[in-house]
């Protein structure tokens, strides 16, 4: 399954990403509130749908 996620730039902000550290201007709210690069977001999501529970 592909899935395709488009962000509108009033939804990205600049600043440093709480799971890996770096510093993205790429950063979104995660659904805990917690500000996350896109990066990380697309790696978690790849995680959950093809390799937890192996």
């Amino acid at each position: 399954m592909i899935t395709e996620t488009i962000y509108h730039p009033s939804d990205l902000h600049s600043g440093e990403c709480e799971w890996c550290g770096e510093k993205s201007d790429e950063l979104i709210y995660a659904v805990d509130g917690q500000e996350v690069c896109v990066d990380c977001i697309v790696e978690k999501e790849f995680y959950n749908e093809t390799m937890k529970g192996i």
